[in-house]
């Protein structure tokens, strides 16, 4: 019988930081009896760094990186090689046999530039069966969220795009977000549980603003794809991510109300 699967999004402290990334991939390791994982990656502040190395400013609107044709190899090189690389390399060294990969392979992310002078893109087309094949041979995929268009022109595509959108065509139990927030904020208070009626609402009275807007309505789209809950949460020591998939911590996100 195979188990559920959880992707999960790596992002803030987790995958900045070695030392609680090493913690991240222990756990994960315990919990690999209970669960597959698929983990996918983003990696623009390398981008950035080594862009400005090059001498190529980035350039971003409404926070999205605004990839530019010259920029596009770098992103190949940084997303698709260095980051993608040492997240392997570091599973294989805390036991958990990994395969790095990207939305290039297998055709699995399809996608369309979002403007004509741009290679950052959004997906269209999502073929899960090289994921699902790996995780079928005990394996963990890690996706780089390099990707391409139907012409197989190359695009970036935003890493919880990817996350999104994958997990709704695995289809996952759980769509993990992993960054520096510890979820959904109320009154300085997490949200443990919210279901869609619950997210419009707290948009329409100013709790849920800014940058967090649209990751709570790609929840939703994850949700109405076949995603059986999304969590929006921080990572910091052993025993964090067994918090996540249960319940413990963060805000879970569910269709609709469990209670």
């Amino acid at each position: 019988m195979s188990l559920p699967i959880a992707c999960i999004k790596l992002g803030g402290r987790v995958a900045a930081d070695e030392a609680v990334l090493d913690a991240f991939i222990k756990e994960l390791k315990d919990l690999r009896n209970g669960y597959d994982f698929v983990l996918v990656h983003g990696g623009g502040a390398e981008v950035s760094r080594v862009s400005r190395i090059f001498e190529i400013e980035p350039v971003f609107s409404d926070g999205v990186r605004v990839t530019r044709s010259e920029e596009m190899d770098l992103v190949d090189m940084v997303l698709g090689g260095k980051v993608n690389k040492q997240l392997v390399r570091q599973l294989y060294a805390n036991g958990v046999k990994a395969v790095g990969m990207s939305g290039v392979d297998g055709a699995t992310v399809i996608g369309k530039a979002v403007g004509s002078n741009t290679r950052t893109g959004e997906p269209t087309n999502i073929n899960p069966e090289l994921v699902l094949s790996l995780v079928d041979q005990g394996l963990v995929p890690v996706v780089s969220p390099v990707s391409m268009d139907k012409d197989g022109g190359p695009l970036n595509i935003n890493a919880d795009e990817v996350a999104l959108a994958l997990a709704g065509a695995l289809p996952a139990g759980w769509l993990i977000y992993i960054s520096d927030i510890p979820g959904i904020l109320k009154e300085e208070k997490v949200i443990t549980e919210i279901d869609l009626q619950g997210i419009e609402r707290e948009i329409d009275s100013k709790v849920i603003t800014g940058g967090m807007i649209p990751k709570v309505r790609a929840s939703a789209r994850a949700l109405e794809g076949g995603v059986e809950r999304v969590v929006i949460g921080g990572y910091e020591k052993t025993g964090n991510l067994q918090m996540l998939l249960n319940g413990g911590s963060g805000t879970t996100i569910y269709k609709e109300n469990t209670k």
